[in-house]
């Protein structure tokens, strides 16, 4: 792809991405370019609340922390006006700004979509819809790497929208697993415990599948290799998910 630096018409359907390093695309599948640090934490922090009106306080404290200049407004305002050169549907209510997006323009709001719509096929008992919605929502992640512009305050936002991601690659594997595809997760399922041993249900859902394929054994092993990384590094026992799952190996079931 080509990185555009010309102005674009508030016409042209652009398509954001935050799902890991932001990203503005233009129709024509070229980048949008945004220069130094504060135009992309700008357009980040108002994606991330994309269709929601944010307080130019919230904006302030993203661009400057604690140590704003005495011309923070008119720098803001110059900002906005940048973005909205580019195209970028920005618009002032009350005392803050407010970007308005297509579900489908931004991976988040589509990550969020497809999610509450996996949710949804579970609480009607179809897995199969559930696991489609629920993959399709994983699928919108680029990267973990997100906000790679040194801002803490949206590495605080990052780390709250992956520890959404978990929660869904949990719930998305729930959904394969009561589809019986358990020897398909298995692989994914390894990763997953090796990377954040002390989330139980991963070790669980690990346990589950591999029972399910005929060995048995080696789920007792994922069972004595989480509790050890809990004791030695929370210092508890298991919680009960994980323990129930354990007590049903145990019993054959």
């Amino acid at each position: 792809m080509t990185t555009a630096t010309i102005d674009r018409t508030a016409n042209d359907e652009l398509k954001f991405g935050v799902l890991g390093p932001l990203t503005v695309s233009a129709a024509d599948g070229s980048l949008v370019a945004l220069r130094g640090t504060r135009l992309p934490a700008l357009l980040t922090e108002l994606l991330f609340h994309a269709n929601r009106w944010v307080p130019m306080s919230r904006l302030v404290d993203v661009l400057w922390g604690d140590t704003p200049p005495k011309s923070y407004v008119s720098n803001l305002h110059t900002y906005i006006h940048r973005l909205r050169g580019r195209g970028i549907p920005i618009e002032q209510v009350g005392g803050g700004y407010r970007i308005t997006v297509d579900v489908t323009g931004l991976d988040l709001l589509t990550f969020q979509a497809e999610a509450d719509a996996g949710r949804q096929a579970v609480r009607r008992g179809d897995y199969e819809a559930a696991a489609r919605h629920l993959r399709s929502a994983l699928r919108q992640w680029r990267s973990a790497d997100m906000c790679a512009i040194d801002q803490p305050h949206l590495e605080l936002e990052a780390a709250r929208l992956e520890t959404e991601r978990i929660a869904v690659v949990e719930e998305c594997i729930d959904a394969e697993l009561a589809c019986g595809k358990a020897g398909e997760l298995l692989g994914e399922l390894d990763m997953l415990v090796r990377q954040y041993p002390l989330r139980e249900r991963f070790a669980a859902q690990y346990m589950r599948a591999l029972a399910a394929t005929g060995r048995r054994a080696e789920a007792l092993e994922i069972y004595q290799r989480s509790r050890h990384a809990l004791v030695d590094q929370l210092g508890i026992e298991p919680g009960r998910q994980l323990r129930q799952v354990h007590e049903m190996i145990l019993n054959g079931q």
